[in-house]
């Protein structure tokens, strides 16, 4: 849920109209540009902003945050999980599935009635 009253205000527009406008051109010359690609920050964080709102989120949410730390990067900090590999935890046992895991059946006719 969005307070529109206290995002116009915030980002100073008289009224949720012009916002509204406003938000349809940003998107619209994102989709025009070539940096249309996904960014994990905001796709894969649970807040994203200045350090002290990430970190205050953090403090919040308690113990649904465990795990999860701060990073920054050049413009503003988030909140997320740290990304893992699974490489570590299945290098050598997960190598390609060979004759090693089948099985025949013993197929043999019998009678039906259907």
């Amino acid at each position: 849920m969005i307070n529109n009253e206290k995002l116009c205000e915030l980002l100073n527009f008289s009224t949720y109209d012009h916002l509204a406008r406003a938000h349809r051109q940003w998107v619209e010359e994102a989709l025009q540009s070539s940096s249309t690609m996904r960014d994990s920050k905001w796709t894969e964080s649970i807040a994203v902003g200045s350090k002290e709102f990430t970190e205050k989120t953090k403090e919040q949410l308690g113990i649904m945050a465990k795990g999860r730390k701060v990073f920054s990067d050049a413009s503003d900090y988030h909140l997320r999980e740290q990304t893992a590999t699974y490489l570590p935890h299945f290098n050598a046992k997960n190598s390609d599935i060979g004759a090693k895991n089948t099985y025949f059946w013993n197929i043999s006719s019998y009678n039906s009635t259907c």
